[in-house]
């Protein structure tokens, strides 16, 4: 079972987005999705407190990753969920890619797997003010 990561924020949801977003596109990697399920919810009635996952990457990080083990992908690009729980903290959470790199058959200290794993601890801090 993947080892989940979580991080507390010390701002909402959409600033924590906000600063994920940022820092990804300043390090020269992508945001290639923001889901914004509470949005989602919410158009068919339903409430949901904030609740966003951002999609994000770079091939120089995942390419070797998936050359050696392509189911890789189902975890690729990297992705960081945002929600806000019934306290009213946010929490910024991510599965670790060291747990889940052997599962594809990649070592949990594969040069890609440590660099995406890095790009996940860095991104997360940014976003949540640590």
């Amino acid at each position: 079972m993947a080892e989940r990561i979580n991080v507390a924020s010390n701002a909402n949801v959409a600033t924590s987005v906000e600063r994920l977003t940022d820092a990804v596109e300043t390090a020269g990697a992508r945001v290639f999705n923001t889901i914004d399920f509470a949005a989602g919810n919410a158009s068919v009635d339903k409430d949901l407190r904030p609740t966003t996952v951002v999609i994000f990457g770079s091939p120089k990080i995942g390419a070797s990753a998936l050359q050696t083990g392509q189911t890789m992908a189902l975890n690729l690009p990297l992705r960081i969920l945002f929600f806000e729980d019934a306290n009213g903290q946010t929490w910024a959470t991510y599965d670790d890619p060291t747990a889940i790199a052997p599962s594809h058959g990649l070592a949990s200290d594969h040069p890609a797997v440590l660099a995406m794993k890095s790009a996940l601890e860095k991104f997360s801090a940014v976003a949540t003010g640590e």
